[in-house]
């Protein structure tokens, strides 16, 4: 049975190398025909790509590198910061390379971790993470490295690695990372938060409540919402969890996602107004 092109450039994310397909018994008058009929469209020799190729990686490929840093890690699904345009990344002895357009980032650098899945045009996610500390902002690194540690794309053992290919001064910044953050604007919070010297949880469980994003030196909660609170089933849910830390003792403050990403020293401010006025005392 003849195996089919298209399918099989799924399996590399609708962009590869002519070298991926011949290894599938694709032979080369057969991806000439693919190439004839429009099915797959010749990019930057050696790359292919269907319709359905990743827009951003088609642009790195045709500007003779592959997805990186931020760009990259966006593409395995990753929470990233405020978007700095397109990464790539290029070997260092690569010449005669396009001329990057106007938003467009070129690394000229050696791969730490060797990507050894069958998508070849985005670097490693370790890779990633590690150019995202080096020209990214360090706050937003971190929040990354969480997110994609959550999502089980890095172990310890990769955060460890990670580390230890990092320049020595960015090195203690990701000792400032925790194992539990479930967004990246939890990340960005609670660095906030640990800088004013406070007392910073996340992800606590209190009971007749559920878990709570951020405690504040044991008694005040601060809960993140992003997109999913805006519907009127999870608004109850959120006033009824609101009441019961009331009635335990707790005080609670909400911030949404446009607050925190905007106007964080306001956040922090606002923090600071309710930690001034002191634990509340239950009667």
């Amino acid at each position: 049975m003849t195996r089919d092109i298209v399918d099989d450039m799924a399996r590399f994310g609708h962009l590869a190398q002519r070298s991926q397909l011949l290894e599938l018994g694709h032979p080369a008058h057969r991806v000439r025909s693919a190439l004839a009929e429009g099915s797959i469209a010749t990019l930057r020799r050696p790359w292919v790509a269907t319709r359905l190729a990743h827009p951003d990686a088609v642009r790195a490929i045709n500007r003779g590198g592959k997805l990186a840093a931020s760009s990259a890690l966006l593409s395995y699904g990753v929470w990233v910061g405020r978007r700095s345009g397109l990464w790539v990344c290029s070997p260092p002895h690569a010449s005669r390379l396009p001329r990057l357009l106007p938003g467009e980032h070129r690394m000229m650098v050696t791969e730490q971790f060797p990507n050894s899945s069958d998508i070849r045009w985005r670097v490693s996610v370790p890779d990633a993470l590690a150019q995202t500390f080096v020209r990214g902002d360090t706050t937003d690194a971190i929040a990354s490295l969480e997110s994609a540690r959550y999502q089980g794309l890095i172990d310890d053992a990769l955060v460890r690695d990670i580390q230890n290919v990092l320049p020595r001064r960015l090195r203690r910044e990701v000792s400032r990372s925790r194992r539990n953050a479930m967004s990246g604007i939890e990340t960005l919070f609670r660095l906030a938060a640990e800088a004013e010297g406070w007392n910073v949880e996340i992800q606590i469980f209190v009971r007749g409540v559920g878990h709570v994003d951020v405690l504040i030196d044991g008694w005040l909660v601060i809960e993140l919402d992003g997109g999913s609170h805006a519907d009127l089933e999870q608004m109850h849910v959120d006033r009824r969890r609101d009441a019961e830390l009331i009635l335990l003792g707790y005080r609670y403050h909400r911030f949404d996602h446009p607050q925190l990403m905007n106007s964080m020293d306001r956040c922090i401010e606002v923090v600071r107004r309710i930690l001034a006025q002191g634990r509340p005392f239950l009667r």
